[in-house]
């Protein structure tokens, strides 16, 4: 899904740990033979594999099978690694396997061998089949870490590299750590300096260049011979430059790496065809595009005439066709593209630019997504193409099927984050196409298609998450979604653990009870991929939605293009769907500046954001006012910059201060899906309220608090006073107690203090009493719970809606970890607000919720209240003060009310009265 700059260094890194067959002597004559070919086999290998195929004939005479299969596995490895004959190795080694008994030892080596020989020869299918016999057997076998650390070394190594490749980041990288720790006591400059490039690797791909900048140069410092293994370092770390666009040293690197080349003769081939697309991509940084044509060109028909990996082709057709693209060459730049396609397909051969593979025929999924997406946008582009727009919009349709497909295969909710954020290029060039098709053809086909392609990527993640929570896992074996579950909670107690000891200064890059459980869950995990995990979605999305809508409610949407905003407007009977007229910079600016100027406390109460909130409106919601008109309630879903703007603030200009807070209750949505599906009916009773303010301390507690960091929140105890139910102070409002509690109440307020984590969401935390060092109440840790039996969960500690922003996931805050949890509403904080302030908006927002006002207008009417009371008697007028609190999720109500029964009643007396008084009239003007 992304396109990986992962050069083939498998090859050496499987020769630097190659001498297989290391064991006890069982026939002299035969290990000797053995050790003699080993000690020659890179600068001999003809008669290392004379020398192997005699030892390998002594060992079967003296009936010696294990000895033989492990010098089968040194013979593979020489076609392998000096001869690139990945076919013959694999027969060697399925010749191994055929050889009884083996040692579990020995059998491990020949399942993890070829799967990595299957992965050479793109056999995703075998590679699959053999990686999970060997881990299988690791995992039933402990021992062989301790036995064969170096070969189980390797094994994690191959399996971090495919996938790296596979863009299954977060496992690549728990490979690499357990690499690391079974040669911790082994290591060599060679070995730190293998690691180092794969981690280097890690971190290019994930968008940190900087940090592999570092870990490319350190393992150039540990490795200093200049042979062909220095030549394919040199050009991690010159890829890494041109990502980065730091060409001053590109062609000193070049340079060097090319005398490697050199030195290794023909061997260097390979390398030699990388080095020339560098050399491109540097040459088209300069926007020497002629240059770089010839050197791509050049790599092509290196890369043909090798019969080398598909992935340097790949590469080269890429490259290729992107210099088409730049040359105005657009039919060039679509042949290219397709051919890139069939490169990275398994069966695909078509040149019709109609065509696409399976989502399923792939032999890297990454770069085939690549591909697609390329050809999509070529396709919208190509206006003198008949149909250009359907089929972009056919092509970025296969590309999302595909890339739907791979991410289900992803263990790590922290992959599929970054998968998704690294996708949102291609999303919104897909709204983009299906707009064009839209304002052609206006009708419900291209409409439904507009409203699909607004919504993929929304929140797909948490989507996921909710729907393994009410469906967990359709026909699968209990034992196995027990598994699953011990796997999790085995996890989260480790991340715990690990972020608590890092916090409390015992500073550990790499945990070995984390990486372990890390690796638990992946195994779990992947057991339980037959069986499907998703519920049906519903045949029409839209008609569904707007059942759910009132004549009062609308549905907003905004969604980024490339180059403009769109904003769809659902309500129960019309759709529309608007260009905005802001640009991405102007939104970007502008909500900048409004964020600073409402996230600031403002000194000595001077409010200075209604020009830019009067600007927002105008262009987010001006187009579109008078089609609101009669509308109070507003359910916004945001993308971009939107997510840190609260649009209650946002001002019409008719007269001062008149915010978007007195026309609408505003609820914000993940996505229309969770509108959807979240829309619910009035409760039956009134809820159990569980309150806890571990920061409202007394003079005896506050020592305990400052000691751990933190300051006292005065008011937080008196915030949900209004309420009758279980109120929880100072050292009582514990972390233990507020989850034996949990399960009996179904409206949470939470009045504590919060940190969000960028750089680990699931380590965003809430603090409660600190009484120990386990005080914390993790995000990972409310991924454990179910939490579909709350109502309502008011976070008023700071900061609850901000963290680490994901592009099509929003603000990865702790709102987002309840509401994974199932928590159908969450009313959190966008900043650090004034303790007074919001101890009254919250008890004037909790005296509207008991009068049965839905969670939305229970806030509106709060703040409002609150704007009226600073009129009055107070200087809190300006948005800092009130709008921090705002409403995630949906708005139905909390409290069953007493305005319905009332009504009722009212209108049942009034019947009666009526009757009673018509039949007295009607008996007077009989009897007169």
């Amino acid at each position: 899904m992304i396109r990986h700059s992962f050069l083939p260094l498998r090859a050496w890194l499987l020769l630097l740990l190659a001498p297989l067959g290391m064991l006890p002597a069982l026939a002299q004559s035969a290990e000797a033979l053995q050790r003699e070919g080993n000690a020659i086999y890179r600068t001999e290998p003809a008669k290392a594999l004379r020398l192997f195929g005699q030892a390998r004939q002594l060992a079967l005479r003296h009936k010696q099978a294990d000895l033989a299969a492990n010098i089968r596995v040194d013979e593979a490895t020489v076609y392998n690694v000096m001869y690139d004959n990945y076919q013959q190795s694999t027969t060697i080694c399925r010749a191994g396997l055929q050889l009884s008994p083996l040692a579990d030892s020995t059998r491990f080596k020949l399942w993890a061998s070829l799967g990595e020989l299957y992965h050479l020869r793109n056999r995703p299918d075998s590679l699959n089949w053999f990686w999970q016999r060997a881990n299988a057997l690791l995992t039933a076998r402990h021992a062989l870490e301790r036995e064969t650390p170096a070969y189980v070394a390797v094994f994690w190594s191959n399996q971090g590299m495919a996938y790296l490749e596979q863009g299954d980041y977060r496992r690549a990288e728990t490979c690499f750590q357990k690499r690391l720790l079974l040669l911790a006591n082994q290591n060599t400059l060679t070995r730190q300096a293998i690691a180092e490039n794969q981690f280097a690797y890690f971190y290019l791909q994930t968008n940190q260049p900087a940090l592999a900048d570092s870990l490319f140069r350190a393992s150039l410092q540990h490795y200093t011979a200049p042979d062909l293994t220095r030549g394919w370092l040199l050009l991690g770390l010159i890829e890494c430059r041109l990502h980065q666009k730091r060409t001053d040293s590109v062609l000193l690197f070049v340079r060097e790496a090319r005398q490697c080349v050199r030195r290794a003769g023909a061997d260097g081939a390979e390398l030699a065809a990388y080095l020339n697309q560098s050399l491109g991509k540097y040459r088209e940084q300069k926007n020497q595009l002629v240059r770089a044509k010839g050197l791509f060109a050049r790599s092509l028909v290196m890369s043909q005439r090798l019969a080398a990996s598909y992935r340097l082709q790949w590469r080269g057709l890429m490259a290729m066709s992107r210099i088409a693209r730049q040359q105005n060459d657009l039919p060039g730049a679509l042949a290219f593209a397709q051919r890139a396609i069939q490169q990275a397909s398994i069966r695909f051969q078509s040149a019709d630019l109609s065509q696409n593979p399976a989502p399923g025929d792939f032999l890297n999924g990454p770069d085939l997504f690549e591909s697609l997406c390329q050809k999509a946008r070529l396709l919208r582009s190509a206006g003198e193409i008949p149909n250009h727009l359907r089929l972009a919009d056919q092509t970025f349709e296969r590309a999302f099927a595909l890339s739907d497909l791979l991410q289900g295969s992803y263990s790590s909710e922290l992959t599929k984050l970054f998968v998704q954020e690294k996708l949102r290029p291609a999303y919104r060039e897909a709204v983009a196409v299906a707009y064009a098709r839209y304002r052609q053809q206006p009708d419900p086909a291209t409409l439904a298609t507009l409203l699909h392609r607004q919504e993929q990527g929304n929140a797909s993640v948490l989507h996921e998450l909710l729907q393994t929570l009410q469906k967990p896992y359709a026909n699968a074996p209990p034992h196995l979604i027990e598994a699953l579950q011990q796997a999790k909670s085995r996890l989260s107690e480790a991340k715990t653990v690990w972020v608590e000891r890092n916090q409390a200064g015992v500073q550990q890059s790499i945990d070995p009870d984390l990486v372990n459980a890390e690796l638990a869950w992946s195994r779990a995990y992947q057991k339980l991929q037959p069986y499907s995990r998703h519920l049906p979605t519903q045949p029409n999305e839209l008609k569904h939605l707007q059942s759910r809508l009132d004549r009062q409610t609308a549905f907003l949407q905004y969604s980024l293009t490339p180059d403009s905003l769109l904003l769809t407007v659902v309500k129960a009977n019309t759709v529309r769907v608007q260009l905005l007229p802001i640009s991405g910079a102007d939104l970007n600016r502008l909500s900048v500046l409004l964020r600073r100027e409402a996230y600031r406390n403002p000194d000595p109460f001077q409010y200075a954001g209604q020009a830019t909130a009067r600007a927002l409106f105008e262009r987010l919601l001006g187009p579109v006012w008078t089609d609101l008109q009669g509308i109070t309630r507003l359910m916004i879903v945001r993308d971009g910059p939107l997510h840190y703007v609260p649009f209650e603030v946002l001002e019409t200009g008719l007269r001062p201060d008149d915010y978007l807070l007195r026309y609408a209750a505003i609820t914000y949505a993940y996505a229309m899906n969770r509108v959807a599906e979240g829309q619910g009916s009035r409760p039956d009773g009134n809820p159990s309220v569980l309150s806890m303010a571990p920061f409202a301390v007394t003079k005896t507690a506050l020592a305990t608090v400052r000691q751990w960091g933190y300051e006292p929140l005065a008011g937080s105890d008196v915030e949900a006073e209004v309420l009758s139910g279980t109120h929880s102070t100072a050292n009582n409002a514990s972390k233990s107690t507020f989850l034996a509690l949990l399960p009996q109440h179904q409206l949470l307020h939470l009045a504590t203090h919060a940190e969000a984590s960028d750089t680990d969401p699931g380590n965003s935390n809430i603090a409660f009493f600190p009484a120990d060092s386990s005080h914390r109440l993790y995000a990972h840790e409310l991924d454990l719970l179910d939490l579909r039996h709350i109502r309502l969960a008011v976070l008023s500690a700071c900061r609850t809606g901000s963290g680490q922003f994901h592009e099509g996931e929003g603000l990865l805050s702790l709102s987002r970890a309840f509401a994974s949890a199932g928590c159908p509403q969450v009313i959190t904080s966008l900043w650090n607000a004034n303790d007074g302030t919001t101890a009254t908006l919250t008890r004037l927002f909790y005296e509207e919720l008991r009068r049965g006002q839905p969670t939305d207008v229970a806030l509106q009417q709060a703040k409002l209240r609150f704007l009226t009371m600073q009129a009055t008697a107070g200087a809190f007028t300006p948005p800092h003060f009130w709008a921090h609190l705002i409403l995630m999720g949906n708005h139905q109500p909390v409290y069953p009310g007493t305005s319905g029964w009332l009504w009722s009643w009212l209108g049942f007396g009034i019947t009666v009265f009526l009757g009673f008084s018509t039949y007295i009239l009607y008996r007077y003007y009989q009897l007169h």
